[in-house]
């Protein structure tokens, strides 16, 4: 897969880049692009940047807009896969997306081209992908159900339902309460979960909402909110 392939152009070229804190520069980014755009002879028609952390949405992170904007015969550069994702689950997931619109993409550190075709050649990187990605998956899952465990072994309670409603007592339990859900929430979110899927996975695996009953998304909402602050 080393070596990006020379790609025909019949549609707009695309460049998207993004940097995950503001220590970071996204100039060594436009020259890398800009570089193998002159090497190749393709002129970039629009470029995305966007200097934000790869823990927001992929809202956020200008990811829905780039897929609804593109259409077959485009062309996606970026300088590698980690910037379409913040786990090789959504990597996949965008990748196969930009497939199924027949755009073309290059990772250039990854020397990998997709000329967006469904042929034999895009099956296999897609296959291999997803092999990864199902691998990285089981890793996350284990670390998460790893997390859970040490939270309880450490008498952390993942859901007390006798904690005070007094406003100072009940902010610091509501704080104590979200922290003991760090390793958890972490690690669905690494998983790429959205929080709806958040939701259903919290309420199978056992873990009680703050009161003791199941989970639903507002207060899903609100236990986030505290981890950001």
């Amino acid at each position: 897969m080393k070596g990006t392939k020379k790609i025909e152009r019949t549609g707009r070229v695309v460049a998207y880049l993004r940097v995950s804190t503001v220590k970071q520069d996204l100039t060594n980014q436009i020259i890398e692009i800009e570089s193998y755009c002159a090497k190749e002879g393709i002129k970039i028609d629009e470029t995305i940047k966007v200097e934000l952390s790869s823990r927001k949405s992929r809202k956020d992170r200008l990811i829905d807009d780039l897929l609804r904007d593109l259409r077959s015969g485009d062309t996606l550069i970026t300088v590698e896969l980690s910037r379409l994702g913040r786990s090789l689950v959504e990597v996949v997931s965008t990748v196969n997306t930009l497939i199924k619109k027949q755009v073309k993409f290059v990772a250039l550190k990854q020397g990998i081209t997709i000329n967006g075709k469904n042929d034999m050649t895009t099956k296999m990187m897609i296959t291999m992908f997803s092999l990864m990605a199902e691998i990285e998956r089981d890793l996350i899952s284990e670390r998460t159900k790893a997390g859970l465990v040490r939270a309880r072994a450490e008498g952390k309670k993942l859901g007390n339902p006798n904690l005070s409603l007094n406003n100072e007592s009940y902010r610091k339990g509501a704080q104590e309460f979200a922290e003991s859900l760090r390793p958890v929430l972490d690690g669905l979110k690494a998983q790429g979960y959205s929080q709806r899927r958040m939701v259903n996975e919290l309420n199978r695996i056992g873990v009680k909402a703050r009161h003791g009953g199941e989970w639903r998304l507002v207060q899903l909402q609100h236990v986030l909110k505290r981890l950001q602050a």
